[in-house]
């Protein structure tokens, strides 16, 4: 491995290397660029991943030239074209020419439907596994401001909020991107000058892919379109973290357990509801189809219209004890007796029992008898609570009134006497189980 020199000492000689002093001025703009954005930590050993194109080229060079940590090589070849294992042996030269330890990895994907994201995924994937067993911390990569730009116009064309349009981040977590403050032409020219032969993927052109058209577009919008764009979305990231501290106060009025709660989420400004939403999806690990605009808007239908939705990733948005949660249906929790005084946790649901003079009944707050133990569990078939003045009603008729989906059924939290069903949480109690107001009674609510 190597340590990188500073940018004004490397002496590089022969065909296709760096020469010092020619066209040091954008490797010292990158560099200053990575080092003003927190792009890595001081000495922090790096792994660059090199396809061979003209943006993994430069970006190899700038690492070697002006990190302060050890850099290593991946190139991967994916196994789309035959030229591909020609390519990553000339890497794997250019990299020893730097000096740089690299290593070469072959996947043998199939070409197809969804091509790019299928390599992306592999890509990362191999690069992670690589970086935990030869301790590298941080994973470079070449995506550079006309890859911001194609990105943000993409998602806003998709539909998206303003996480969306801030596009690649320059750092989030194990990744890199030092090359977001130039542009592809400008890295094109700096290989040109170099005498740098990179390597070229047909597939960039190809119009069947929605960022080859995104780019296209750019091009013909009007001359530095791409960077507008991306100092856009470094506006947005900006402007995000004085946004993040509002949105963190919202949450604490709203979090509720593993959701958010229905009645603090109503009294929230509707565009600090959207962004209370994504974070509910970012909570709940969903996949970048599901923060779209649409699919946010639909989450916060649920709130008014008690309907669950189906999300990307198998998730479901729904109204669960009185909070807006996002799951993926199957997992119930298992059952747990209900201490009185005490407290007890049900999947995203904190509960709390205690004795008090019995009051009007609400969704999240209940007032039973106290004349045998309590237990907390998911709904079961046959489950049913007394109506006021006679009649009985079926636990899942209620919950599917209120927008429970039935693959979310069985995690509603129940609260039961033996068999006979008590209160189902957040929603409503069984008449025959409610205590006249004033006397002594057993306190059962959700805890916010």
């Amino acid at each position: 491995m190597k340590h990188a020199k500073s940018v004004r000492k490397v002496e590089r000689h022969g065909p296709g290397q760096h020469t010092a002093g020619v066209d040091d001025d954008l490797i010292a703009r990158c560099a200053a660029w990575a080092r003003d954005h927190g792009v890595f930590a001081p000495g922090e050993p790096t792994l660059a991943l090199v396809s061979g194109g003209a943006d993994s080229l430069f970006l190899m060079h700038l690492l070697a030239t002006t990190h302060d940590g050890l850099v290593g090589v991946l190139t991967v070849d994916h196994g789309f074209r035959p030229e591909s294992a020609v390519e990553a042996r000339d890497v794997v030269r250019a990299a020893g020419q730097l000096g740089l330890p690299v290593r070469v990895e072959r996947l043998g994907l199939a070409p197809g439907a969804g091509a790019p994201e299928r390599a992306r995924d592999a890509r990362y994937a191999v690069a992670r596994r690589v970086a935990a067993h030869d301790g590298w911390s941080a994973i470079a990569t070449g995506h550079t401001a006309s890859d911001q730009a194609e990105t943000v116009l993409m998602r806003l064309a998709r539909g998206t909020g303003r996480t969306g349009a801030i596009g690649i981040a320059p750092r989030r977590a194990d990744l890199a991107r030092p090359l977001l403050g130039v542009t592809a032409g400008e890295v094109r020219d700096w290989c040109r000058r170099q005498g740098l032969a990179p390597a070229a993927d047909p597939s960039n052109e190809d119009s069947a892919y929605t960022r080859t058209r995104a780019r296209r577009l750019l091009a013909d919008l009007r001359p530095g379109a791409e960077r507008n764009i991306a100092a856009f979305a470094e506006r947005m990231h900006d402007e995000g973290l004085v946004l993040d501290a509002v949105v963190d106060a919202a949450w604490a009025r709203c979090h509720r357990g593993g959701g958010l709660d229905v009645a603090a989420l109503r009294v929230e400004p509707l565009a600090l509801g959207r962004l209370l939403v994504r974070r509910l999806l970012d909570e709940a690990g969903a996949p970048a189809v599901a923060h779209s605009a649409a699919a946010v808007e639909r989450v916060l239908a649920v709130v008014s219209e008690r309907r669950a939705t189906q999300l990307a990733g198998g998730l479901v948005a729904a109204r669960v004890s009185g909070c807006l949660v996002i799951s993926r249906p199957g997992t119930v929790p298992p059952q747990a007796p209900m201490p009185v005084p005490g407290e007890v946790r049900f999947g995203g649901v904190r509960l709390r029992a205690a004795a008090a003079p019995a009051e009007a009944p609400r969704p999240d707050r209940v007032f039973v008898s106290g004349n045998a133990e309590l237990t907390v569990r998911g709904w079961q078939p046959g489950d049913r609570i007394a109506l006021p003045g006679r009649g009985h009603q079926s636990v899942a008729r209620l919950l599917a009134a209120h927008g429970v989906p039935a693959t979310l059924r069985p995690a509603a939290p129940v609260v039961v006497a033996g068999p006979t069903v008590v209160w189902v949480v957040g929603h409503r109690a069984s008449d025959d189980q409610l205590v006249p107001l004033g006397q002594p009674a057993v306190q059962l609510e959700v805890v916010r």
